[in-house]
């Protein structure tokens, strides 16, 4: 009887443990202090437009760190926790990459066979300059990306077969009128 006992306790006991030792990763991982309060004032222009950014707030109409300060204190009271994952999470998104597309077949690999996701892709015609400049492509593949969307670009002049379309539309010219 006091043999159960003993083992229903010493149960008891390493569950509370291995609950402790659980709760204690997730307050490393977290941080500390995930719960204090931070000071708006005190933090960077970058890091009040990443905190916007992460509210789902825009800030395109304020040009001076003061007001986005006051929207960032309108919207609510910034943690240490969300200060911590915003930042984590801008860090994260600086190292997203947009796949170009080396021709049709990379294309098809890529985009049409494994059909496992939403793509975005730049088409950018023979010898044309893309209709989307290289900072905002830059700047819309950051923001996609956190939905998980994947992008890429299409440049038809490096694609082999608009090439020997476009050689032979020059050897026929009654092919361009057509």
């Amino acid at each position: 009887m006091w043999l159960k006992l003993f083992f229903l306790l010493l149960y008891f006991l390493v569950l509370f443990v291995l609950a402790r030792f659980f709760e204690a990763i997730v307050w490393y991982e977290t941080g500390i202090f995930a719960t204090q309060l931070v000071d708006p004032v005190a933090l960077s222009f970058k890091k009040l437009k990443t905190i916007l950014e992460c509210r789902g707030l825009g800030y395109s109409g304020l040009p001076e760190k003061k007001d986005v300060r006051e929207l960032v204190e309108k919207s609510g009271d910034l943690m240490e926790g969300e200060l911590y994952s915003a930042l984590k999470e801008e860090e994260a998104s600086e190292s997203v990459s947009s796949t170009n597309f080396s021709g049709e077949m990379h294309f098809y690999e890529l985009v049409e066979d494994t059909k496992d996701g939403i793509w975005l892709v730049q088409v950018i015609a023979n010898d044309r300059s893309p209709l989307v400049g290289k900072i905002h492509w830059e700047k819309m593949v950051k923001k996609v990306s956190r939905f998980g969307i994947r992008t890429g670009t299409f440049n038809c002049s490096s694609d082999p077969r608009s090439k020997s379309t476009q050689q032979a539309a020059e050897e026929f010219p009654s092919w361009r009128s057509g």
